[in-house]
């Protein structure tokens, strides 16, 4: 502030500069998560199925329920978590869990497959923290984070001038950035 005068864009472009470090990793996780949530349909970005080899041992033979045990007490599972059971064929006996997870057994051999659901590493927060799964005081957390990128914005918008600022150049770039939405906008309504 030289003789009482703000520098707007001096104060613009510091704004601008630390509230862009400020957001920087948050920005990160949420352009990673957007990415695997917009592939939603090829993958799941929250999970990914693991399929484990078994083998139980012998099977008591003609007690479906007595065959469930054996199956949850040699593998340690959980007795909440069974779901029940069903015999697919002559010799595969099927254990269905919680979270879509199953055991398949060959009666006769004893080996089988474990179906898993695990969470993706990493990705599986990211999504959470984008989605705001978490809610409660995280609710408040993107609600700052998105007046920042809000402020990044127009700080962005109005710190240079002249023929490289909004008069100039830049009135080209941001008609660019908003004619993508108003297309697929347009696109979308009309069905053009």
């Amino acid at each position: 502030m030289a003789g009482g005068k703000i520098r707007w864009r001096k104060l613009f472009r510091t704004l601008h500069r630390d509230i862009g470090y400020a957001v920087a990793a948050l920005t990160l996780a949420y352009c990673i998560s957007g990415i695997a949530v917009n592939h939603i349909d090829d993958w799941n970005p929250n999970y990914t199925f693991v399929n484990t080899r078994i083998d139980v041992g012998g099977l008591p033979v003609g007690d479906y329920q007595a065959m469930q045990d054996h199956v949850v007490t040699v593998l340690e599972l959980n007795p909440k978590s069974v779901k029940g059971h069903f015999m697919e064929t002559e010799t595969l006996f099927r254990v269905f869990l919680t979270n879509t997870e199953e055991v398949s057994v060959n009666v006769e051999t004893g080996r089988g497959l474990f179906k898993q659901v695990k969470t993706r590493a990493v990705l599986y927060e990211l999504n959470a923290l984008h989605l705001n799964s978490i809610k409660g005081i995280w609710t408040w957390v993107a609600d700052i984070f998105a007046l920042m990128l809000i402020i990044l914005v127009l700080t962005g918008l109005f710190m240079m001038k002249g023929k490289r600022g909004i008069a100039g150049r830049g009135k080209w770039f941001v008609g660019a950035g908003l004619a993508i939405p108003v297309v697929f906008i347009w696109y979308t309504v009309t069905g053009a």
